[in-house]
């Protein structure tokens, strides 16, 4: 009895092993284009703090966001 409780955990266990290894190989990846320069994080102008591209305004201080290098992914239309 003890056997087919082993037996029927196996698929779950390699399961799980392969969601482990994806995991880790995005965080090892993300890791190595932050070391590498080609990934950043983006900072308000004024405070230094990180923000988000995607609100116009600061959360932290209130500035601005909105510019030329900042605003990649807004239309300028």
């Amino acid at each position: 009895m003890f056997e087919a409780f082993v037996l029927a955990h196996i698929p779950r266990d390699i399961l799980e092993g392969l969601f482990v290894v994806a995991i880790g190989g995005m965080l090892v990846s993300v890791i190595r284009k932050v070391a590498s320069g080609e990934m950043k994080a983006n900072s308000c102008p004024q405070c230094h703090r990180p923000t988000s591209s995607a609100y116009p305004f600061c959360r932290h201080c209130g500035a601005s966001l909105v510019s030329s290098d900042s605003s990649r992914n807004r239309s300028t239309r």
